[in-house]
């Protein structure tokens, strides 16, 4: 076998030894470099960093002189108990506070201490306080173009308070990015947090090329979205909403004037159901009217989903007593129903409660129901719609034959009223009182039927399944005959 000799010159190892010294002395030369600002006066730089975020991004901020500066993992200073101010009028109003505000820096001259420049701002475990009044001061920054320069929040909290200081919600900043797209030319602002325990992630962007904004927000639970576009087109803006929840879309078109929004769709669906809808929403003071005409109504389905009533209520998302109005829904068509053709519902907000009164289910063969009065009870941090119908009768004859009640054992009434609770998540209801009405149009009071009502008291009825409560109406207009 043939041997091979490999003579290493003796210069490439001198070579070798004087690169790699002169790679570690650069390396050293440079954090050496990086270090220079960790001999600035925290004072110093307290004051060209406060000038420098006003300058950069027009955010007046407060920083305290607990400043640390670190290399890794890109060179920062770290500063802690800063606040946010909204300036106007030349008086200062503290609207946040930041236990951790990290301020990154270029890295182009650290020489001059008085020529910091930003790359990013991050902040985290912060708190924000705003009112009513400091939405003007939010609409205004986020119409303005951001700087270049990223602005990043991460898990902190936002107080909308009322003037009473008092929080009307909170909402949890898992991460919130701010930033300016130079090649697109619009201001983008992209947000995952969650608010009444409903994460969601909010998307917003103003295009300055055509001044176009495109709001977008997704909710996991319930899984919806909501997109809403202002297009801006002979100097005024056309807005127009998206939602999306189940199987529903609803598509609206918005006009703003003289402090109210009226608002009209005619392509929508509701469950697969066309609709057409028009309003006004006046601001001050805050009320909403909408008119909703269906071809059909799906009464199963708007009960099969009253959870929805119950989480409503339980985060007190429109519990506001400025919060007043009305939606009115009508249809001609009552789907699987046998009893009632047609619906005038009426969704009344009251303050921010809200109840169903004046809602009529009518039937052509029997006569109409009417909800007389109706509110929301919490039971066991469940809420439970309690609940005052009367039946005014048209057709007794047809009535009698619908519940399958004997021509023996009828007698005559002018209407009937029914005091129940429906349980929003069990779906199920119960009756609590039963009051008739003679031909004279005075209540009839009887200890029987009063007796038998109680004897049910904790029955469930499942209102999908009509033959137990009609059974229970049978023994009930039988107990009538007899003793009423």
């Amino acid at each position: 076998m043939k041997k091979f000799n490999f003579n290493i010159n003796p210069k490439f190892n001198i070579n070798t030894k004087v690169i790699l010294f002169g790679i570690s002395t650069l390396i050293f030369i440079y954090l050496l470099y990086l270090s220079i600002p960790s001999l600035y006066k925290s004072g110093r730089v307290q004051k060209v960093l406060t000038q420098e975020i006003l300058s950069e991004f027009d955010l007046n901020i407060s920083l305290s002189p607990k400043i640390t500066y670190r290399i890794l993992p890109t060179p920062h200073f770290s500063i802690n108990d800063s606040k946010l101010f909204n300036s106007k009028n030349n008086v200062n109003k503290e609207i946040g506070q930041f236990k951790q505000l990290k301020v990154y820096i270029k890295q182009t001259n650290f020489f001059n201490k008085d020529q910091i420049k930003i790359k990013k701002i991050s902040v985290k475990n912060g708190n924000f306080f705003l009112k009513k009044n400091d939405l003007n001061f939010i609409t205004n920054y986020i119409n303005k173009k951001f700087s270049d320069k990223r602005i990043e929040i991460k898990n902190s909290k936002i107080f909308f308070n009322d003037e009473n200081n008092k929080p009307v919600f909170i909402y949890s900043i898992k991460k919130l990015d701010i930033n300016y797209n130079t090649e697109d030319i619009n201001n983008i602002i992209i947000l995952n947090g969650e608010i009444f325990k409903i994460p969601n992630k909010i998307k917003w962007q103003k295009d300055f090329s055509d001044n176009n904004k495109i709001l977008k927000i997704n909710l996991k639970k319930p899984n919806a979205e909501m997109i809403n576009k202002s297009l801006f087109e002979n100097n005024k803006y056309i807005h127009q909403n998206e939602i999306s929840i189940l199987n529903s879309k609803l598509r609206t078109n918005f006009k703003f004037s003289d402090g109210s929004i009226k608002f009209k769709s005619s392509q929508s669906i509701i469950k697969n159901t066309p609709v057409n809808f028009q309003g006004n929403i006046d601001i001050k003071p805050f009320y909403v009217e909408t008119n909703l005409e269906t071809k059909s109504f799906d009464l199963n389905y708007f009960f099969n989903n009253s959870f929805w009533f119950n989480e409503i209520v339980k985060s007190k998302l429109i519990q506001n007593e400025n919060l007043n109005g009305k939606i009115f829904i009508r249809s001609d068509k009552i789907l699987k129903n046998k009893i009632f053709d047609s619906i005038n519902f009426v969704f009344n907000i009251n303050q921010g409660n809200f109840n169903f009164n004046d809602t009529v289910l009518i039937s052509k063969k029997i006569g109409n129901l009417k909800i007389l009065n109706s509110s929301f009870l919490n039971n066991e941090n469940k809420f439970v719609l309690e609940a005052k119908v009367s039946l005014d009768i048209k057709n007794k004859d047809a009535f009698y034959k619908k519940f399958l009640i004997s021509k023996k054992k009828r007698k005559g009434f002018k209407k009937f009223e029914v005091i129940f609770e429906f349980d929003t998540i069990d779906k199920n209801f119960r009756v609590n009182k039963v009051n008739f009405y003679g031909l004279n149009d005075k209540r009839v009071f009887s200890e029987k039927i009063d007796d038998l009502v109680d004897n049910y008291a904790d029955r469930r009825f499942d209102y999908l399944n009509s033959i137990s409560f009609r059974n229970y109406l049978k023994e009930v207009f039988e107990t009538y005959y007899e003793f009423g």
